[in-house]
Parts: structure tokens; sequence; C-alpha cells
């Protein structure tokens, strides 16, 4: 059997050497954009995006904030899954970039102008904007600086930006001039905010306005989601038969987290195997000799990943549960590998 492994290996080996371009970088780019739905999958598929690939390292985008945490946890995952459609090891190492489609402006000149987008913009940022406004904005600074000068601050808070900056070295007289104009400046831009509604998230300070009560900033309150969802799908993971009631109360979480981390974590294996499968078969393709060794070598993996996908799923060791949702998930194996062999046949 090792010697057909070997030979195995080697003939895969020999075919994707046939093609010196597999060797350029452009090239293997090229292939991960085209396919990177297939390879990835999922959510992290649909939201993610190869950008680049320098000396092995592959530089991915992300376009939203909530799966940025999920993404980086499973980045060494994904990064074999490429190698693996590559049949290489061609990727040492993957780096994820989060896009932010926001830049900074005046602040004030955003709570003028941009009165719809209250409840949306942290402070100190706004959507970007169109470059045809540009002259506007420039029109518009006249106003802001007008809106500043009507803040008065009181005397205990006049106060202690002058203890701050008395504790500056004399010799940097100067600066402690310029820190002091910015340092009040800052504090009227807070006593407007705070006057329009504004308060300060709990957990960073920032300002931000309320749109639920709510205490904390929205990407304060997405961090402390996705670190409540790791852990409870952590404890998942390890024990996966565990119930609503302990879960939530280990976790310190609640049974949406509960039932959305086995949900991920479901879906997540099932593509994993969907993935899995679609490689063995073009394995199979490519080595016809060798397909009753390849057939009898994954029938093993398959079975523990629908073993996995049913744990995380329906949290239970019930035979005849067990036996009803393999067979589900097998006809489903079935259809979508159907579907995305002809799909691939017709592109």
């Amino acid at each position: 059997m090792e010697g057909i492994k070997d030979l195995k290996n080697l003939a895969l080996e020999a075919i994707e050497k046939r093609s010196s371009l597999l060797k350029n970088e452009k090239y293997i780019l090229w292939k991960i954009k085209k396919n990177w739905k297939q390879i990835v999958s999922g959510p992290i598929g649909e939201k993610t995006y190869p950008k680049s690939l320098f000396d092995g390292n592959l530089v991915v985008v992300i376009n939203d904030g909530v799966i940025y945490h999920t993404t980086i946890m499973y980045a060494e995952n994904i990064k074999e899954k490429i190698n693996t459609f590559l049949n290489g090891k061609f990727l040492e190492s993957i780096e994820f970039s989060k896009i932010n489609y926001k830049i900074k402006r005046d602040l004030l000149d955003e709570l003028i102008e941009n009165e719809e987008n209250r409840g949306t913009i942290r402070a100190g940022e706004i959507p970007r904007g169109n470059v045809r406004e540009k002259n506007r904005n420039i029109d518009s600074e006249n106003k802001i600086a007008e809106k500043v000068k009507d803040i008065v601050l009181l005397p205990e808070e006049v106060k202690e930006i002058h203890e701050n900056i008395d504790k500056i070295d004399k010799k940097y007289e100067d600066i402690a001039k310029k820190l002091e104009k910015i340092a009040i400046k800052l504090k009227k831009r807070e006593k407007y905010l705070k006057n329009n509604g504004y308060i300060q998230c709990e957990n960073c300070k920032i300002l931000f306005l309320q749109e639920n009560k709510e205490k904390m900033c929205f990407e304060c309150r997405m961090n402390e989601k996705n670190r409540k969802f790791q852990k409870m799908a952590d404890l998942i993971r390890n024990k996966p038969y565990i119930s609503e009631k302990q879960a939530v109360r280990m976790t310190n979480t609640d049974k949406s987290t509960y039932y959305k981390a086995r949900d991920i974590l479901a879906q997540q294996t099932y593509n994993d195997m969907l993935y899995y499968c679609l490689e063995k078969n073009r394995e199979i393709s490519l080595n016809e000799d060798y397909e009753f060794e390849i057939r009898s070598e994954s029938r093993e993996d398959v079975e523990k990943f629908i073993k996995n996908y049913v744990d995380y799923k329906i949290g239970s060791d019930n035979e005849e549960v067990f036996k009803i949702e393999r067979k589900w998930a097998l006809r489903r194996l079935r259809k979508d590998m159907k579907f995305r062999i002809e799909n691939n046949r017709r592109y």
C-alpha cells in the first residue's frame, strides 16, 4: 500500500510540474481568485477576497467586520485548503486585512451635514463620500468653526486642562501652548457631541450615538458578540453533546449564541466535507488506476466529517437520530457535489 501511495504522489507531482506556470505567483493568485468561493465556501468565502500574493504570503481582504475575528481563527485551515487545492505547498502564510469604508474627517461637519447617518457613525469617522462634494465640504468649515466658538467651557474644565499643560517642562513652552489650544478645542467638541446626544462607550471610551439605550459602541458590541460566540464554539467543539442550559451557564452567554454556534460549526464542517469530497473526485480523475485505493482511503474521513456534522447540529448521541441525519447529509452532499461539478464543467 505504501508503494501505491508513493506512486500516486509521484503521479500528482508530475502532472503539476508539467506547467511552469504553477511556479509563477501571478498565475497562482489568478487560480486562487478564480476558485476562491469553491476553496473557502460559506460566509467567509462570500465576504473575503484574495488580493495579492508575494513570496508565499497571501493577503486576503475582509469587507465584513462581523466575521473578521472568525476568519482569522480559521487562517491555518484556509491555508491548508488552498495548498491542497493547488496540490503543493505554495502558501507559507496568510495575512488578513479588514477594509474600512470610512475616512476621518471633521466630526462637526458630519453632524451638521449628514444627519441622516446619525446613529451609524463613530465619533471622528464618516462614510467615504463623493469626491464632487469636496468643495462643498471646504465651504462648510467656516460654519463648523462658528459652532465650536459657541461652546463655552466651565471654569473647572478649563482648570483641568491648564493643570495638565503645566506639567510639561518649561523648555517646551511653545509646544505646551499649541497643546493647550488643541485640548480646549477637543473639549469643546466633546461637549458639542454630548449636547447632540452622543455618549461615551463604556469599553473603548469613544463617543457614539445610542440606538437602543446600549452602553457600548457598535464595534465593541460586535467584538463582545464575537468573543461570546468563540467561547461557546470552543465549548461545543470539546463537548458536542452538552445541553443548552449547561452551555449557557458555563459560558455566561445566552441560548441564541448556543444555537448560532451549533449552526455555524455544523455548516463549516459540512463545507469542509463537501470540499474534501470534490478534491477526492478530482484526485480520482487524475489517478484513475488508483480509484479503489483513493475511495477506500477517503471513506473513513467522510464518516468522521458526517459524525462531527451531526454532533454539532443535533448535539445528541442517539443512534436513531444519527442515522436519520446521516442519510439526510449524504443526500444533500450528493446533490451539492453534482451541482458543483456540472457548474465547473459549464465554465
